[in-house]
């Protein structure tokens, strides 16, 4: 979770991070990292599109994809098998949450499974 400290300015998005393995049927091993972030304010979301022409969040993309890389090579340098997964990327439109959470839109609206 997005933490906040004494002398330190603010974190201009909050969010929440899952890590974790998770063993499959056949023995095998998902590692992921499961991740959602949210602007902490418009003016941040608007600055942050104009400064980086396009979606902000790419950069965050790359970071949790070289983390995939990098651990994948770890794994295949170090004795063991590994492949990379396409990663997943959905986007809320926090929009359409608010209506959820306020019953004006059903839950399937979402679009998560």
């Amino acid at each position: 979770m997005t933490m906040e400290a004494p002398y330190d300015n603010s974190h201009p998005v909050s969010g929440t991070r899952q890590f974790g393995i998770e063993q499959n049927s056949n023995g095998s091993y998902n590692i992921y990292v499961r991740g959602v972030d949210r602007f902490e304010s418009n003016l941040q979301e608007n600055t942050s599109y104009a400064i980086s022409l396009g979606n902000p969040f790419f950069g965050a993309d790359n970071l949790w994809e070289s983390f995939q890389e990098k651990t994948k090579n770890f794994i295949n340098q170090n004795g063991g098998t590994s492949t990379k997964l396409i990663p997943i990327h959905n986007r809320p439109d926090w929009n359409t949450v608010k209506d959820v959470l306020e019953g004006r839109k059903p839950i399937s609206d979402l679009g998560c499974n």
